[in-house]
């Protein structure tokens, strides 16, 4: 059926279908001239490609606003700005990268499948680049700030513990104030406020703490501290070594920096 109406034309009096090359219909009227095949000129589709490219070069055009704002007010190094910078935005622009990457590939493919209907091969072969290019700069400067971003981890749990060791230093004296001693455990510091949390360090480890009377402490030498201790295990989770972190007497230090003073002397 669809074949017979592509060779056949409607009669543009009584609306009754005709052969293509038909120049008279029944109804008496008649074409002057023949009827063209088609139009005179085929503008290909070129929706996905446009889009991609609109995208990405939106998208770099507020990147670029970004980063150099980000560069005229930041007291950095520009290079530490701009990579500060990048990382941040990677979770706003990469989705927008992805998405152009899946347009241009998409238009790209239709140019070359049918490329009667479609066009824009090359600009979707630039869109593809361009998105390619925005991915490989974040990843890049991604990768090479691992390191540092698992440094500053690091530093962050380390305040964190050291807030909870001076919280916990607070709330061992105010045990001592109300009790006339200090808590043979942690633990037993919930009894004056039962709101108080469990005592552990930011990587969720218990703190070692130890306790030591004025009278004893005076007697026995080797002991390193008059009042109370508080270790945190530290990263490695393992006592005795260099990352622990130590509360002596609300005198607070790193195992590694307490060995090195000791070498020293």
């Amino acid at each position: 059926m669809r074949r017979d109406e592509q060779h056949r034309k409607a009669c543009p009096s009584c609306g009754q279908m005709v052969a293509q090359e038909a120049i008279a219909c029944r109804c008496g009227a008649r074409w002057v001239t023949l009827q063209p095949p088609g139009p005179e000129f085929h503008v290909p589709r070129m929706g996905k490609p446009l889009a991609a490219m609109g995208m990405i070069g939106l998208a770099l055009v507020i990147e670029s606003l970004i980063l150099a704002h980000e560069v005229y007010v930041s007291p950095f190094v520009w290079t530490e700005a701009v990579g500060s910078m990048l990382v941040y935005l990677a979770r706003f622009f990469v989705p927008v990268a992805l998405l152009v990457l899946y347009l241009a590939y998409r238009g790209w493919r239709q140019a070359r499948r049918e490329p009667h209907r479609y066009g824009g091969a090359r600009l979707a072969r630039v869109g593809m680049i361009t998105a390619m290019l925005v991915l490989g700069v974040h990843a890049g400067v991604f990768v090479t700030r691992i390191p540092r971003m698992i440094e500053n981890g690091r530093l962050r749990r380390e305040a964190a513990t050291r807030a909870n060791l001076y919280r916990l230093a607070w709330a061992i004296e105010a045990y001592k104030h109300q009790y006339g001693m200090y808590p043979r455990r942690l633990i037993d510091l919930q009894e004056m406020d039962p709101s108080l949390k469990p005592a552990v360090d930011a990587w969720g480890r218990e703190f070692v703490y130890n306790a030591i009377s004025g009278d004893v402490a005076a007697t026995t030498a080797p002991m390193p501290f008059q009042r109370y201790q508080l270790i945190s295990k530290g990263p490695d989770g393992i006592l005795g070594t260099e990352d622990d972190i130590v509360l002596r007497d609300d005198v607070l230090f790193h195992a590694a920096k307490r060995g090195e003073e000791r070498g020293g002397r």
